[in-house]
């Protein structure tokens, strides 16, 4: 069995929001840029599998559809596969990762840890795990990195930022890409090798 981690960032950026809305409402919403949506499909022309599940957000929603179509399935949403919540701070995302990256429990008021996004993502893993079927699962770089802390081993690159090591290979890192795909084999239930899958 096969699970198939995926994360499409190229969002839109150029978005001015007029009436007050918090950073996780924008995040959320935010659709995928004309370049997502090309790597999107090109997804679905290569990537067969069984299930398909999805976070709530715009982004992730709208690359799952293309793989969706291509192999005939429904898309199940979940909100355990939803980002890393930022909370309520005056200080930006970017300080608030550079901090998250050396403490795995920081977080904002009403936010989350990446300790936090790992538990949740670590319990819908076990589900997923126990059905036996290639799954693709649509969600965001950082709870992939929160997940894979479970499994890879943390460093940093000369910036300082996170990276996650398998095997003495790095497979993610906070570097922007335009979609991570993370590979994790499974078998007897154990996540058994790790890979990126592009």
């Amino acid at each position: 069995m096969n699970i198939y981690l995926i994360s499409n960032n190229l969002v839109l950026s150029n978005i001015n929001y007029e009436t007050v809305a918090r950073i996780d409402e924008k995040r959320k919403n935010r659709p995928l840029a004309i370049a997502g949506e090309k790597l999107a499909q090109k997804l679905a022309s290569k990537l067969v599998v069984n299930e398909i599940y999805s976070s709530t957000y715009a982004s992730a929603l709208a690359t799952a559809k293309y793989v969706a179509s291509s192999n005939n399935l429904e898309i199940r949403i979940n909100r355990n596969l939803d980002d890393v919540l930022i909370g309520e701070s005056r200080h930006n995302i970017k300080m608030l990762r550079f901090m998250q990256d050396k403490n795995f429990d920081y977080k904002y008021t009403n936010g989350e840890s990446l300790n936090d996004a790992r538990k949740r993502m670590q319990t819908f893993l076990k589900s997923i795990i126990a059905k036996n079927s290639d799954v693709a699962i649509f969600t965001h770089k950082r709870a992939i990195m929160a997940l894979l802390l479970n499994f890879c081993e943390a460093g940093y690159n000369l910036d300082e930022h996170l990276i996650l090591s398998y095997h003495d290979k790095v497979i993610l890192d906070d570097v922007e890409t335009g979609m991570d795909i993370l590979k994790l084999s499974i078998q007897d239930n154990k996540v058994i090798n790790i890979t990126n899958w592009n």
